[in-house]
């Protein structure tokens, strides 16, 4: 190193320490964002229906459901499946008596859906993934955009079609 903090009078430290934070940065970013599902860990395609629940949406939102029709993604460029089934209940919701005890009370007007999708995609070891890379778990809300209707649930459940 010479007296300018140059080694071999070329390259100075700092500028190795600011090589070294990129390929750090980009690194962190691959290791992020890279794909959890690699294609060995993908067994097959397969077609699979899953069920969504859609909470307390008014009578419009249930008839332009119960129309049924494909779905796709945010941006209406890639299906995603079709409705093939809607079943529909009162909504409710928790409430305190005035005796301190718990009911389900009825919401007036309000509904809720359960919504069943046939879909196919890629099944890996532990999950199912849909064309557009959005992985099916339970638990999981997800957009749901139809020409008719766009509402977003929960899925409760998933299974392969035989």
């Amino acid at each position: 190193m010479d007296k300018n903090g140059k080694i071999a009078g070329k390259v100075s430290i700092i500028d190795i320490l600011v090589i070294l934070l990129i390929v750090v940065v980009i690194a962190g970013i691959a290791v992020r964002y890279g794909s959890s599902i690699t294609t060995s860990a993908v067994k097959s395609e397969a077609e699979f229906e899953y069920v969504l629940k859609v909470e307390n949406v008014r009578s419009y939102t249930v008839s332009a459901l119960e129309k049924m029709g494909k779905i796709t993604d945010k941006k209406s460029e890639t299906e995603l499946g079709e409705i093939i089934d809607v079943e529909v209940e009162d909504a409710t919701q928790l409430s305190t008596t005035v005796e301190g005890e718990l009911i389900d009370a009825a919401l007036p007007g309000r509904y809720t859906c359960y919504v069943t999708v046939r879909a196919t995609g890629k099944e890996s070891s532990d999950n199912y993934i849909l064309d557009d890379s959005t992985e099916l778990s339970v638990g999981r809300n997800i957009d749901l955009y139809s020409k008719y209707v766009k509402t977003s649930g929960d899925i409760i459940s998933v299974k392969v079609v035989e």
